[in-house]
């Protein structure tokens, strides 16, 4: 039995964690580390893991319904499980379900993932299902997409303007910039938007009541069989009528030398797609929320002393709308006191790592002189973010466009966050803007 678990139902370490702020002594359970509902208190969610961070930093965790793993939440850990690969595979188990979930999965699916493809691939067919898509999320051919993506934010503000500036920043500006980008690179009908998005969220946000599919609890999988159907038709489409878009590329794709299946066609386009929007969206609302809340950081871009593209990297490291992904060890392995047995899970915390003591000063606070560093929003190693340039393009062209036309900015109401525990990030954020 490994060292991290030597207790029982019985032992201090089921006790939950406890930390002390303001003289009040609140607990955190294993419950509490997988709780959608303390994903959506951004407050509560960092104490927790800065208390994991130095006191249980490689955690043995048992929530109740789920299949238990270690919650991994020190940045150095992160990086040395993610770039340990060939010993911490993402085909087994590289997703947070519950038990009835990967029931669900199995009895539609059988032993595949919900969705197999590039998030589950492991060497050597990670590498070469990535290449069907590297040469079109290269800089160079995404440089070619500024201008219409500069025109999609402009847009975007236009829209905000007309509402007189009173807007639910989330619904009404952040979600389409990233979304319609999306949808241009895929070459899918605007108007199709607001389903595609909906589906998403039905995908990825499965505990939030506003986002839920109203079913009898196999929400994900049935969006996830009508993104299948949706981009059927496209996919057909392109195989007759091939276009200059990512879609044909798709298509028509070939893995050493044989043409790839529609089962890996099909699940390759939706994660690509619902990845490509959702996250940059909460990255958009969720910056604003940070700028808000620290206005020297918002006079200092609005003024042109600080430059969006260093900004962008701390909206990144501070949002961190990736909240964890899984692996499964391959062997025994030792890290950090703890030992990794074969076939255990490790749950990998992003936001947690991105506010970690030991590699940043003040992790809490939004700051736009950390100048070169390293998050890992975007994760790490081979199944490092594909689109990371294309994010990075994107909140640089909205924020950018942002300053120029925005002078102010103030919260009408308290944000509300997404109760989910893989992508977070703002639901509903209700802001005054104020246009030059």
């Amino acid at each position: 039995m490994s060292e991290g678990r030597r207790f029982g139902p019985q032992g201090s370490e089921n006790l939950g964690i406890k930390i002390l702020e303001e003289k009040k002594l609140e607990t955190f359970t294993d419950g509490d580390i997988v709780s959608p509902k303390l994903y959506s208190d951004e407050v509560r969610l960092h104490k927790m893991f800065a208390h994991l961070r130095a006191h249980e930093p490689i955690r043995w965790t048992e929530p109740a319904g789920y299949r238990p793993f270690w919650t991994i939440s020190r940045q150095r850990d992160i990086l040395e499980i993610e770039t340990a690969s060939d010993i911490f595979l993402a085909g087994q188990r590289n997703r947070l379900f519950t038990k009835e979930e990967e029931q669900r999965i199995r009895e539609r699916y059988g032993a595949r993932p919900i969705l197999p493809s590039l998030p589950t691939l492991d060497a050597p067919d990670h590498r070469k299902y990535r290449g069907i898509f590297q040469e079109w999320f290269a800089p160079g051919n995404l440089k070619k997409l500024e201008e219409r993506v500069g025109q999609i934010v402009d847009e975007r503000l236009a829209h905000a303007k007309r509402l007189g500036g009173t807007v639910d920043f989330v619904d009404d500006v952040s979600l389409w910039v990233p979304l319609q980008t999306i949808m241009m690179i895929f070459g899918v009908p605007f108007e199709d938007g607001e389903r595609l998005h909906r589906l998403s969220g039905q995908l990825f946000n499965p505990f939030d009541p506003d986002k839920a599919r109203k079913t009898d609890g196999q929400g994900p999988v049935e969006a996830a069989q009508e993104l299948l159907d949706y981009f059927k038709v496209h996919i057909d489409s392109r195989r007759e009528n091939p276009q200059d878009d990512l879609l044909s590329i798709i298509a028509h794709a070939k893995i050493d030398g044989q043409p790839i299946n529609e089962r890996e066609a099909l699940s390759n386009a939706v994660t690509v797609f619902v990845a490509g929007h959702d996250t940059t969206s909460s990255t958009i609302s969720g910056a604003l929320n940070a700028l808000i809340e620290h206005p020297e950081c918002f006079e200092a871009l609005r003024a042109g002393t600080a430059e969006v593209a260093q900004a962008v990297e701390e909206m990144l490291r501070y949002v961190s709308p990736v909240r964890n992904f899984m692996r499964v060890a391959s062997r025994d392995y030792e890290i950090g006191g703890k030992t990794i047995r074969d076939g255990d899970a490790v749950l990998l915390m992003y936001p947690s790592g991105n506010r970690d003591e030991s590699v940043y000063e003040e992790p809490n606070r939004f700051r736009l002189d950390r100048g070169r560093f390293t998050h890992v929003a975007f994760g790490c190693g081979p199944h490092m973010c594909l689109g990371q340039m294309l994010a990075r393009l994107e909140l640089r062209a909205f924020y950018t466009r942002f300053f120029q036309q925005v002078r102010s900015a103030k919260l009408i109401e308290p944000t509300s966050w997404l109760q989910t525990n893989f992508l977070g990030g703002p639901k509903k954020m209700l802001v005054k803007l104020q246009f030059c």
